[in-house]
């Protein structure tokens, strides 16, 4: 979470609450809106009954701040190409999984100019835990589908607690070591496989269940 992210937690709560509070951005990588915006609240001496009175105006206002906000979302190397590629498969649907409630999430993918690669979206809305969102939507995904298992659902993400959410929904997961943690994090974390960012070469495709042959 950069700068200008953590101003919609800070900005949102004030509108709210009117109470200035302080965010370390750092501390929550892979962690979700509400669950960033309760942990925010406690530190700043919110009681577990006033979180819950604030909280759904706070989550709501962010959305508000986040739309007005001047913004360029800058996507990882290799996104847009592997996104492409894979979008032409007829063994795949591509979904987002992501820690932002919809309005954030909706506004991010429409300024990047990827939102109509993904058929499913799935949002943190209701959600305080990344591995109960995982669950929900590999679930949602085996039955939408019909996939034989779990397995047949991959989760892609950056951070150690994404990694852990897929282990947890017992999907499989790819580590991109693409921001703050390394080949080494994620391994560590026990990510199925690992790649440097999301270009798309032989091995992440393969991966991915997308073969030579299909291209």
């Amino acid at each position: 979470m950069e700068y200008d992210e953590g101003q919609r937690y800070i900005k949102a709560i004030r509108d709210v609450t009117g109470k200035d509070v302080v965010v370390s951005p750092s501390r929550f990588a892979g962690m979700i809106d509400p669950q960033i915006c309760r942990v925010i609240l406690s530190e700043n001496g919110f009681s577990e009954k006033a979180q819950e009175h604030v909280l759904p105006r706070v989550i709501l206002r962010m959305g508000e701040i986040y739309k007005s906000m001047a913004k360029t979302v800058v996507l990882n190397t290799g996104v847009r190409e592997l996104l492409q590629i894979l979008s032409t498969s007829q063994l795949h649907v591509l979904g987002i999984l992501t820690g932002n409630v919809s309005s954030v999430g909706e506004e991010k993918l429409s300024v990047a100019g990827i939102r109509s690669y993904f058929a499913d979206r799935f949002y943190a809305d209701s959600c305080f835990d990344r591995s109960m969102l995982a669950e929900e939507a590999v679930e949602a995904c085996v039955d939408r589908y019909g996939l034989p298992s779990r397995e047949n659902v991959l989760i892609v993400g950056d951070t150690p607690l994404d990694v852990e959410c897929a282990i947890n929904a017992k999907a499989k997961s790819v580590g991109i070591a693409s921001g703050v943690y390394s080949i080494e994090d994620l391994s560590k974390a026990g990510a199925d496989s690992v790649f440097l960012d999301l270009s798309p070469s032989k091995e992440l495709l393969s991966t991915l269940g997308f073969g030579t042959a299909d291209c």
